[in-house]
């Protein structure tokens, strides 16, 4: 009897439990790109959609710093989490691989770039010209604002700006500072550069095209909900879809693609090289 008791009670909480977790609030979590009000705003309407689309409550949250939005993804303390491609393969690095649910879409490519940029009125004319000079990132953990334009530092034989390097929160501020006169140059995506490049900036470099964004969904996620998720991502296809749930976000995107782990291993070769130049800088 005692057994049987002990077996009825191990069921009814094992079935509390995963009714919980299918009522549970999930969390969706985004790096601090541009500023607090603006990722509210941009995300609404894709979470709005994924709400409706899943029958469940969706709770944004903004990252206090790339590295926060990382590490929320690692230790599981976010859901669904959007994040840039270098802090992904940072994040899979010190933690483990996550399943992806979709990357972005921009017209028509699943890639992005970005530019290493200073003043109109700067005389640099290569990056090795901006040697020895301040440098604007958002973050160590930012894909076209630091990892990518290091990297290309190295391939170009030149010194990175490792003592002049000033981290400055977004990509906003980067351009913003450099406008100012604060900063001599800078690195940023080219949704960013082109926002403010009729102010007065001057393209030094395009770095190389990166797989995009993408969606990336923490262990704590039941199977069921991932695919539901994943498919309600994916079937983002009508012009009508793309302009209301994503252009948001990103006025260029054209739609969400899907996504494995593998296609940033090239990009987990250019992290390995930017840690180790990182190790020679110390």
């Amino acid at each position: 009897m005692r057994i049987l008791i002990i077996t009825v009670f191990l069921l009814v909480s094992i079935t509390t439990s995963a009714l919980a977790e299918e009522s549970r609030e999930l969390i969706f979590s985004v790096h601090p790109f541009v500023s607090a009000r603006e990722l509210h705003e941009n995300f609404s309407p894709l979470i709005a959609y994924l709400e409706k689309k899943i029958d469940r409550q969706i709770k944004f949250t903004v990252a206090k710093s790339y590295e926060d939005n990382s590490n929320k993804l690692g230790k599981d303390l976010a859901d669904i989490v959007y994040i840039g491609p270098a802090a992904y393969v940072s994040m899979s690095e010190k933690y483990t691989k996550k399943r992806m649910l979709a990357c972005l879409t921009v017209n028509g490519r699943p890639n992005y770039k970005g530019y290493i940029f200073t003043k109109a009125d700067n005389p640099a004319q290569k990056l090795a010209d901006l040697t020895g000079n301040s440098f604007a990132s958002s973050s160590k953990k930012s894909t076209m604002s630091y990892v990518v334009p290091r990297y290309m530092f190295i391939e170009a034989g030149v010194p990175f700006p490792e003592k002049e390097l000033q981290l400055r929160g977004n990509h906003n501020n980067i351009a913003l500072a450099v406008l100012a006169g604060d900063i001599n140059a800078g690195a940023v995506k080219e949704k960013t550069y082109h926002k403010y490049e009729a102010r007065g900036l001057k393209p030094i470099a395009m770095t190389p095209e990166i797989p995009e964004h993408p969606f990336v969904a923490g262990n704590k996620m039941d199977d069921e909900t991932y695919k539901k998720i994943k498919q309600a991502m994916l079937a983002i296809k009508t012009p009508e879809d793309v302009n209301t749930l994503l252009k948001p976000i990103k006025k260029t995107l054209t739609g969400l693609s899907d996504v494995q782990d593998s296609d940033y291993d090239n990009l987990r070769e250019i992290f390995r090289a930017v840690k180790a130049d990182e190790a020679k800088a110390e």
